[in-house]
């Protein structure tokens, strides 16, 4: 996150500098796409669509647009610390790292599941064979590349 909000306050500051907003709200976010685009080149950032139509997003109910955003919610570019948090939040909204996510362990969750506190229980649900496999679980990410490298980055 420091490394998007770097990138947001170089374009925010370069836009302004240049005079380059507009009262457009559309023209606003086609010219941050635009520098957007420039900044990220040669970092791990990608974006992830090729095309964002911003119109669609105003005219489209939020769920049929590809990027979910409204519009309505940008703050005024005269509130610069705000601004450059909401852009900040934009490009993390419409970028990727390249880092692939390990993927929820959904194959293991009965379709029947169902949720319940505590103080409904009256007995634990769990059995010890169900313990094992979660220690099975938690032993084989710990030893997953995905772990060791982001621990070797670390130290």
């Amino acid at each position: 996150m420091p490394q998007i909000l770097r990138i947001a306050e170089k374009i925010y500051k370069k836009l302004n500098e240049n005079k380059e907003f507009s009262n457009d709200p559309i023209e606003n976010l086609n010219k941050l796409i635009v520098e957007i685009r420039q900044e990220i080149k040669g970092t791990k950032l990608k974006v992830l669509y090729n095309f964002i139509d911003f119109e669609e997003c105003l005219n489209k109910p939020n769920h049929d647009c590809k990027v979910k955003l409204d519009i309505s919610l940008i703050p005024s570019i005269k509130n610069e610390g705000e601004f450059i948090l909401w852009l900040a939040g934009f490009i993390e909204k419409i970028t990727t790292d390249g880092k692939r996510k390990l993927p929820p362990l959904r194959k293991d969750i009965p379709p029947d599941f169902t949720f319940s506190t505590q103080k409904e229980l009256k007995k634990p649900v769990t059995s010890r064979n169900e313990y094992s496999q979660t220690g099975e679980q938690i032993n084989s990410y710990f030893k997953s590349e995905e772990f060791i490298t982001a621990f070797n980055k670390g130290h």
